[in-house]
Order: C-alpha cells, then structure tokens, then sequence
C-alpha cells in the first residue's frame, strides 16, 4: 500500500493544497467575484404612528417631519416602490429602478388611514400597512395611539397603493421561554411548559407559528376580501421555521427590523430601518448608512463565576454581575455557555439543555435574557472541539489521535461525521432555547502539527488525491498514524485549516436555523497574526478569518505571551499587523488579558489603562478583555470603567421583550 501511495507523491501535494484553498475561498465570506453578488440596493422603512402634535413615545413621528423626511427621498434619486414590486422582481417578472425605496407602517395605527394614506396618495406613493389582527377587536391597553378598524381596512383595501400586510394574529405577544419564566417574542422563541417541564418542540412551534398564519389568512379574506401577501415579524424576531411557514400560507416576503439594505435574492427576511423620532440631519444619514457601526466593547464572562447551587444565591451573583456591566456600560458580552468548573479546558457539561452532554444547571438561556434586556448584547461562548462526551467509546472513536504515537487527544476529529453531528447538536439546542446575537468560537478550534491521525483525517486528506479510492475510512495501516503527512507539508497544513473553517460554517448554519440575525466571532492566537508561519501549530489563517466571521477576537495577551515588561512594543507589533489587512480593524476585537496566569495575580489597573489606551491611539475600534471577577472588582470598575464605557457611541441591540 505504501508503494502504491508512493506514484502519487510527486502531484498529490499540489491537489490538496489546490484543494485546501477552494475550500477556504469557497464558503468564505465575501469569496464571491463583485459583480456575481446580488446587488443590495432596496432600502425598506419601518414607520410606526404618525402623530398631529409632538410625540410621546419614540417610535411616534410628527406630521410635519414626517412630510419632510418623504420630500428628501423624492428629490434626492429615491424612486419609491410598491410591494408588488418586490414581488414582481423576486420572480423575476420586472427589473427594480434605481434606489428604489418602500415605505412600511407597523401596527395599524389611526393616523396611517387618516394622515399617511391621503398625503402618499396624492404624491402617488405606494405603501405596507401591518396588522395584527387580535388588536383590531381587542386592542392592548398601552398601544402608542388607537389602531384602524376593519371598516377603515377595507376602505383601504379597495386603494392600488397600499398593500395590507399581516403581523399576526396574536403572535405580537411574548411566551415563557426559559425555566427561571422570562418572556420572549412568541414567532421566535420555544415556549416551555412548567407543568410537564419541557420545552415546545420544533413540531409544535412549526404547529403553533403555521395556526396563527391559517387564522389570519382566513380572517383577512372574511374581513377585507384578500390574503396577506407579506409578513411582518413581530419585534423584528424569527426563524428559519417561520419563514418556512409564512412561504406555504403564501407570503414570499418577509420583513424584519434589522437594519440593512435588500437585495432581490433576499426578501424572505427583507431588512428595513426602524425609525424614531430625530433630526432631518439624523434620519439622513441613517438612511445613507453614513453613521459608523458602533464600536464594540465586550466583557468575557465565565458564567461558572456566576453559578451557584442554591436559586437565591445565583440570583443575587448575576444581578451583581449586571449591576457591574450596566455600570460599565459596554454593549457586549461574551458569555460562558459551557461549563468548566476546573478549568481544565475540557467541556463536559452545559448550561443549557441539549442532546450531546449533560446539563449542570439550565441558567445560561435565563443569564443571557436578563443581560440582553439592558441593551448588551450577548455572545454565547461556545467550544468546538474540547468535549468529552459521555459515550466512552465513541470518544475514543472520533477523537484526535496524536500522529506520533496515534493515542487519543481530549478533542473530538473535526474530520469525523460523528463530531459534525454532535457539534451540530449542541449548537442548535443552544439556539433554539437561548435569545443571542451572536456566536464566540472558543479557542479550542485548532489542530497542532502533531495532529489530526484519526482515521477519518488521514483517509480525506490522502482521498483527495487518491480519487479513485473511495472506500470508506478503515483502521488498516494505511491509514494509521505511521502514514501521517509532514508536519511542514503546506498542502497538509492547509488542509486542516480549511476543514476546521469547513466545520464552523456548518455550525453557523445550525445557529442561523434559529437566530437568523446571529453573528460570529472566533478566537485567534496572537501569534498566528505576527507569524503566518504558524498556522502549521495552529491550524489558525488570519485572512480567512477576516473573509468568514463578523469579528476575529485576537487574544492580544502579552503577559502570557512572554512579554509583559516589554507590552508596548508588542502591542505596536500586533496593531501593525492587523492595520495592514483590508477591514483589519473593522472586524477584529483586541481581547487584553486582565489576569497574568503566568505569575497568578491580575494586571494592574494602571497597566490595563495604559494598554487600553495604546490599542486606541494605535487606531483600534474593537476592545475586549478577559477574565472579569464581579466578586473582587476585578478589573477595577472606577478606573476600567472610563476605557470600556460606550457613552459615546451609544448602542442599542433589537429590543427584546421584558
């Protein structure tokens, strides 16, 4: 067999390391050539009540702004556009004009029959009105301003230019969705049922999401004539179930309220700016996108900090932890969704339910909801590869094997099938059950240069070239670890990169069933910055990492580096490197290390101060640092504090309900 192998030596090299390279270029982010990618160019407003006298709640616009703001897009290149427009395009029956706009109204408000329609109608402006049809007969009692009725519907569904939309029937509501009883948005949470202490399934939610949307159909068609053609989600939250859902009740379209333009390709979860009440001068350049994303400022958190056996005192340590960030106010947290209570970096157990590992305490969902409610967005910090899994055998089965000795590493194979199913498990429970923003890959996604000789590994990386040997991967010799590439081979080395790159854009689609809007972030090492070379260590591309996720968090940690007496020049080494790459400091956070593992005591707050600031000279927008003790004010709150706050940048997350 070695024999055979040996005709191949002289070409497979360059096969896998061709083949290493689509793969890291063909999933990735922005891999796309310019002018194959859908043009995004569709702006969607979302407007609420149009008021005759000054407001009193935000999302309420006078008349008068609202007449000005209507002016500027008719003479500044706007080309206004109905939602048989969209649909129209979406089949592709007609072409869309320039900078075409479409203006959307949620909830039905009065003021939209009385005030909006006749000003849009004689200008001739096409506009979306939303329903939730439970509110028209039964209203809730704090609504902004009084919503239309069924009569003052139908008046309106007899006008060409206003489409009436659904927003549900009574989905605009929340649910209980985690043990603890906090409350989410029903068309995109599970509702948990105390009494059999369970969670709905995805059978139920489908169930519970595809009623709602018969019952409106249905009353639509007895109240006002028509079906919905488009659905607006309440509180701008869904899934990927619920537009299953809304395409098979017959509406392609969807809108959300996350901000962003539309391309044509797009429109089953369409993005629209979500007005409130500001300046002419505001509102343009939000509609222009000409306001800087915010800077981030994140906090990583070990929630087995936070935990505690007994209610009340877990209760009473997260409050303390929010009181702490809500003083800080940072707008994100990367929070500990594993547990490692021995600070092993072996993942055993979560606090979340899942399928894959046990649970030690179901708190992460209700942890994360109590932060998310003060406007922080968090994280779920997730492993990948560093579980041990209850199921001995199958450990052993699907573990990393050491390729000079072949004995087991306490890391799942990012080459086995097996390791792919569990992670996508685990990934998607914690999803399904928890109200995130985003995703922080832990560090342990990586594969040394002594690593990966499970059978699996060997038997892609040799197929690749072999292709006519399409056997599936056995324990014989040939793929043992005796036939493990060189360590410095750069087709291997490239190889397992783009698996491991491979696996993660798998998970992030697990993710993405359920939290649609989530984003991602993952670790990187320092060194794999300053020294390209070592990916080989690593199995760590700083480029592609930069191309696949929304934020890289470089590890910035010159204490455990080794250069602690020396962290500014470090520090100038890794901003320099970082600023040379195209969106370098766009998409990379700076996590300093507030504790020296090394020498075992924290960093002083005066030296956390200065790096900070050097990171910010140096022109970096993204900080972080790790790890915080809410318990010994850790890093010092009255002088962190100061570096870490976003008072002037203020950042506010989609709302989630109380």
């Amino acid at each position: 067999m070695k024999a055979t192998m040996k005709r191949y030596k002289s070409y497979f090299p360059a096969v896998c390391f061709l083949l290493g390279l689509l793969m890291l270029t063909g999933t990735a982010v922005g891999s796309e050539p310019q002018e194959k990618r859908p043009l995004k160019n569709i702006t969607i407003l979302c407007y609420h009540h149009i008021s005759h006298g000054p407001p009193n709640d935000p999302i309420t616009i006078p008349e008068g702004l609202f007449a000005q703001q209507i002016e500027y897009l008719r003479t500044h290149g706007y080309n206004f556009i109905s939602a048989q427009d969209l649909l129209d395009a979406q089949k592709g029956k007609r072409v869309l004009p320039a900078k075409p706009v479409l203006l959307t109204f949620d909830d039905a408000y009065v003021s939209y029959h009385d005030f909006v329609v006749p000003l849009l109608t004689r200008l001739h402006i096409p506009s979306v009105v939303a329903v939730v049809g439970r509110w028209i007969d039964d209203p809730p009692p704090k609504l902004v301003a009084p919503v239309m009725s069924w009569k003052q519907l139908r008046e309106l569904a007899r006008n060409p230019l206003v489409e009436i939309a659904s927003h549900t029937f009574g989905l605009h509501t929340g649910i209980r969705y985690t043990s603890q009883g906090n409350v989410g948005p029903a068309a995109a949470v599970y509702e948990y049922f105390p009494m059999e202490q369970r969670y709905e399934t995805d059978a139920e939610f489908r169930r519970r999401l595809g009623a709602d949307m018969l019952f409106q159909k249905r009353l639509f068609e007895e109240k006002i004539g028509k079906a919905p053609r488009i659905l607006v989600w309440p509180y701008g939250r869904y899934n990927k179930i619920g537009v299953e859902e809304a395409e098979r009740f017959g509406m392609p379209i969807t809108f959300t309220t996350e901000e962003g333009l539309n391309s044509v390709e797009d429109l089953h979860a369409a993005r629209r700016f979500f007005l409130e009440y500001d300046t002419m001068v505001n509102f343009i350049k939000f509609i222009s996108m000409k306001n800087p994303k915010p800077m981030l400022r994140a906090v990583q958190v070990d929630l087995d900090l936070i935990y505690d056996p007994s209610p009340f005192q877990m209760n009473k340590n997260l409050g303390m932890l929010i009181d702490r960030l809500v003083a800080m106010k940072v707008n994100t947290v990367f929070l500990q969704a594993f547990a490692d209570p021995d600070g092993d970096g072996v993942v055993d157990s979560t606090y979340f339910p899942n399928r894959v590992l046990p649970v030690r305490a179901n708190i992460f969902p209700w942890a994360c909801h109590q932060i998310s409610i003060r406007n922080i967005n968090v994280y779920a910090w997730m492993p990948t590869l560093s579980l041990k899994i209850p199921d001995k055998g199958l450990q052993h089965e699907i573990s990393v094997k050491d390729c000079r000795n072949g004995k087991d590493r306490t890391k799942l194979s990012p080459f086995h099938p097996k390791t792919k199913e569990l992670l996508g498990k685990l990934y998607e429970d914690m999803a399904r059950h928890s109200l995130i923003a985003g995703v922080l890959f832990q560090d342990d996604a990586v594969v040394d240069d002594n690593e990966d000789c499970n059978t699996y590994a060997l038997a892609s990386f040799y197929n690749c070239v072999h292709r006519e040997d399409q056997r599936e991967p056995s324990a014989e010799p040939f793929y043992g670890y005796e036939n493990a590439p060189d360590p410095d081979d750069a087709s291997w080395i490239g190889f397992k990169t783009s698996r491991l790159s491979a696996l993660l854009e798998t998970l992030k689609e697990k993710v993405r069933r359920y939290r649609p809007e989530a984003r991602f972030a993952r670790n990187i090492f320092s060194e794999a910055i300053l020294n390209p070379e070592s990916e080989k260590w690593f199995a760590q591309s700083f480029d592609d990492y930069l191309h696949r996720y929304d934020y890289t968090v470089v590890m910035a940690y010159p204490q455990m580096e080794g250069h602690g007496n020396d962290w500014y020049h470090w520090l100038n080494r890794l901003t320099d490197a970082v600023g040379l790459k195209d969106k370098g400091f766009s998409r990379t956070v700076f996590k300093i290390q507030t504790y020296d593992w090394t020498h075992n005591r924290w960093v002083s707050d005066g030296d956390l101060v200065k790096e900070i600031r050097t990171l910010e000279e140096n022109g970096v927008r993204h900080i972080g640092y790790y790890p915080d003790n809410v318990f010994e004010n850790r890093p010092g709150l009255k002088d962190i504090k100061m570096e870490m706050s976003i008072r002037d940048f203020p950042f506010v997350p989609k709302g989630i309900i109380e």
